[in-house]
C-alpha cells in the first residue's frame, strides 16, 4: 500500500486536477490512499473570511468568491453542470448557517471548522473526477478516523485511536479500489473539528502511511524535490537527491516548508520511505527520505517570516534561574508554543517564536506579572544548516540584527526585514 498527497498547488485548477488524475493513473494497480489539501490559496482566503466575521465585516462577500471558486473549477472539470454543482450548493449553505449561528463561540473553533471546509471540498470534486475518469474512488471523511486532542488548532494526535479507527476500516476500501481523503484536519473526543498546523496535509498523510504501515508515502510537490534553498528566493537552489530521516528532521524543525515538522517522526519510526517528487514530472524521483548513508549535500537556507523576539527580564535584582526558567517554559507548553531560537543571560531569557492566532498576546498577558517583557515583531530569521564559509559568505548584509548564533552545524540570523528597517529608520528621522 501507498499512501500520495497532493497539496493546494497541485489542485489550484481544473487542469491541475487533471495532471493530478494522470499521475494517479501511472499507480492505479497498487493499493492507494490519496491525501488533498485545499485547492489553491483556498485556506488563506477561508482565514480572512473567519476574520472578516471575527471583526464583524461583511463577510458574505468572500464566502460567494469562495463557493464560485470551486464551482467554476467544477464545471471546467466536467464541462458544465454536474451533480457535484448541487452539492457544493449544499455545503456552502450549511457554512453561511453556521456562521450565522456561531455568534460566541471561541475564534479557534470558528477558525477550525471554517478552513476545514477546503480540504472537504477539494476531495469531493476530485473524488467525483477520479470516479469518472480513473477508477472507482471512496471519500473518507478524516474527522471520524483521525482524533486529537482537545486543542483545536495545532492539535495533537490521539494515537491509539485513530490507529484503531484507520487499521480496521481503510483496508477494505482500499482492496475494492481508490481510497481519498482531507488532510489537515481531525475531530476530538467532543465531536469539534480539529487541525494539525499550517501546511498539515503532509502529517495527516504520514499518520494514514503509519496506521495501515504503508510502503511509502510520496508528497507531491511544484518543485523537483526537497531542494538546498527556496528556489523562488535563490535560483541557484538544487535538489537534495538523498536525505537520512535525521536530517529532514532538522530541516523541517528549522522551517523548511517542503515538509511538515511531524511528518518525519512517524514514518522513521515505522521505517517508511518518504518520496518528494515533482507533479509536473512524475517520472522523477526527486528526493528519497529514509533510513540509508545519504552523501553529504551542500548547505541548506531556510527563511522563516513572521517571527516574534520576546525577552524576559527579572523584576526582583536577583537572577534568571531554573525557577524563572521553569514558569517560561510551563507557559510556553500550555500554549504548545515551539521555540524557534533562544538565548539567556544572568538577568534576561529572550526567545524567538512563530506569530500563530492569538498565542503570543497569551503568552504575555501570562507572565508579565512575573517579568519584565519587550517584544519585537515582524522579523525574518534564517537559518544555514551545514554552513561552511562559502555559505556565510553569501549571506548578504542586515541593517539591523536582533540575534546571531553559530553551533558546529547550523547559523541562526535572526533580523529585521529590509522593508521593515527602512520603515523604522523614516520614522526614527521624523
Amino acid at each position: 500500500m501507498k499512501v500520495f498527497k497532493f497539496g493546494g498547488a497541485s489542485v489550484k485548477d481544473a487542469q491541475a486536477v487533471k495532471n493530478v488524475a494522470d499521475v494517479i493513473k501511472m499507480f492505479c494497480d497498487d493499493e492507494l490512499v490519496i491525501v488533498v489539501s485545499a485547492m489553491g490559496k483556498t485556506t488563506n482566503h477561508l482565514e480572512e473570511l473567519v476574520q472578516r466575521y471575527t471583526d464583524k465585516q461583511d463577510w458574505k462577500e468572500k464566502l460567494n468568491w469562495i463557493k464560485n471558486f470551486h464551482l467554476d473549477i467544477s464545471k471546467d472539470l466536467f464541462n458544465g453542470e454536474h451533480e457535484i454543482c448541487e452539492r457544493i450548493e449544499s455545503i456552502f449553505e450549511g457554512i453561511e448557517a453556521y456562521l450565522e449561528g456561531a455568534e460566541g463561540k471561541r475564534y479557534a473553533e470558528v477558525y477550525s471548522e471554517m478552513v476545514s471546509q477546503g480540504e472537504l471540498l477539494s476531495t469531493r470534486i476530485i473524488r467525483a473526477y477520479l470516479n469518472e475518469n480513473v477508477k472507482k474512488t471512496t471519500w473518507l471523511d478524516a474527522r471520524k478516523y483521525i482524533k486529537t486532542d482537545l486543542n483545536l488548532t495545532d492539535s495533537r494526535v490521539d494515537w491509539e485511536l485513530t490507529k484503531r479507527n484507520i487499521s480496521k476500516k481503510v483496508p477494505n476500501y482500499t482492496k475494492d479500489g481508490l481510497v481519498i481523503s482531507q488532510g489537515f484536519i481531525g475531530s476530538n473526543g467532543e465531536g469539534k473539528t480539529t487541525t494539525l498546523g499550517r501546511e498539515g496535509s503532509d502529517f495527516s498523510a504520514a499518520i494514514f502511511a503509519t496506521c495501515l504501515q504503508a510502503e511509502s508515502v510520496t508528497v507531491w510537490k511544484d518543485v523537483p524535490g526537497v531542494m538546498t534553498a527556496d528556489p523562488r528566493k535563490m535560483p541557484e537552489a538544487t535538489v537534495i537527491p538523498e536525505l537520512r530521516y535525521n536530517d529532514a528532521a532538522e530541516m523541517t524543525y528549522y522551517g523548511a516548508s517542503i515538509i511538515h515538522p511531524r511528518t518525519i517522526k512517524p514514518l522513521a519510526q515505522n521505517k517508511i520511505k518518504l518520496y518528494v517528487r515533482p507533479f509536473t514530472a512524475p517520472e522523477n524521483i526527486g528526493t528519497v527520505i529514509g533510513k540509508g548513508h545519504a552523501k553529504k549535500h551542500p548547505a541548506s537556507f531556510i527563511v522563516k517570516t513572521k517571527q516574534v523576539f520576546i525577552e524576559f527580564g527579572v523584576t526582583d535584582f536577583t537572577f534568571i534561574d531554573e525557577k524563572k526558567l521553569s514558569i517560561i517554559f510551563n507557559a510556553l507548553d500550555q500554549l504548545n508554543i515551539k521555540i524557534n531560537l533562544m538565548q539567556n543571560s544572568a538577568v534576561s531569557f529572550a526567545i524567538c517564536i512563530d506569530k500563530k492566532f492569538d498565542k503570543v498576546e497569551k503568552l504575555i498577558d501570562q507572565l508579565q506579572d512575573e517579568f519584565d517583557i519587550e517584544l519585537r515583531e515582524d522579523l525574518e530569521l534564517l537559518t544555514i544548516i551545514g554552513y561552511d564559509q562559502k555559505a556565510l559568505d553569501s549571506v548578504y548584509h542586515r541593517e539591523e540584527i536582533i540575534l546571531q548564533q553559530k553551533t558546529k552545524k547550523v547559523f541562526h540570523l535572526l533580523y529585521v526585514p529590509e522593508k521593515k528597517h527602512l520603515v523604522l529608520t523614516a520614522q526614527k528621522a521624523k
